[in-house]
């Protein structure tokens, strides 16, 4: 059985901004381990990424089925890095729920991130998808992301690098967080991240949505 999982999109190689990655589960299925399994599972193997391949992990966070994290890769190998990724835990669930298929209904899939608004807006993004999925109501209490331990409330297991600094202007970034989307901004987000650059229209109304500035 091939395990090798390639993007659909013409790749980008790129080692100056970052991606925003995601994947997602066969048929949307949840994984059939437990979250805090599976946050175990990728869990080591990021830590290998940023070991082996160099990857810069910026955010990430687990649903039920599926992934976001932000990445930048200083040796512009993303595609390889994330081949390994998801193979291999494709490889470690399935031996653990004795399923021979792929975990992943797909290839993992990108998009470039090279402006600062872009990037601020992604962060928020990814770290408010359980709040906006109605598991928390607020994004520091969910256990499945990088943001508990940057905010020293878990260990943080994978190596994280925060573009935001969150702990320098904590109360005013985990308002910032905290304060949601009207619907069809976060529609505008979702659609923009969907693209292989991150980037609004003229005339979407994100762009104007307040985010945070580190001095």
């Amino acid at each position: 059985m091939a395990w090798l999982i390639m993007p659909r999109k013409k790749f980008q190689p790129n080692s100056e901004f970052p991606y925003h990655v995601r994947a997602r589960t066969t048929n949307k299925d949840w994984f059939e381990l437990p979250l805090d399994v599976v946050w175990s599972i990728f869990a080591d193997y990021l830590h290998f990424l940023w070991r082996a391949y160099d990857v810069r992990i910026h955010s990430f966070v687990l649903m039920n089925n599926h992934f976001h994290m932000i990445v930048s890769t200083p040796d512009a190998n993303l595609d390889e890095a994330m081949n390994y990724l998801m193979r291999e835990v494709s490889k470690r669930i399935g031996e653990r729920v004795g399923r021979i298929n792929q975990i992943f209904g797909g290839p993992y899939k990108w998009s470039l991130i090279k402006d600062d608004i872009y990037l601020h807006h992604a962060y928020k993004y990814i770290y408010r998808n359980p709040v906006d999925a109605g598991m928390i109501s607020r994004v520091e209490e969910y256990p499945f992301s990088t943001l508990r331990g940057l905010l020293g409330l878990d260990y943080l297991h994978i190596p994280t690098y925060d573009p935001l600094d969150i702990g320098r202007e904590l109360n005013s970034q985990l308002n910032w967080l905290n304060q949601a989307y009207a619907p069809d901004e976060r529609e505008t987000i979702k659609k923009a991240l969907s693209k292989k650059e991150f980037r609004f229209t003229r005339d979407d109304k994100t762009r104007k949505m307040p985010i945070i500035t580190i001095t």
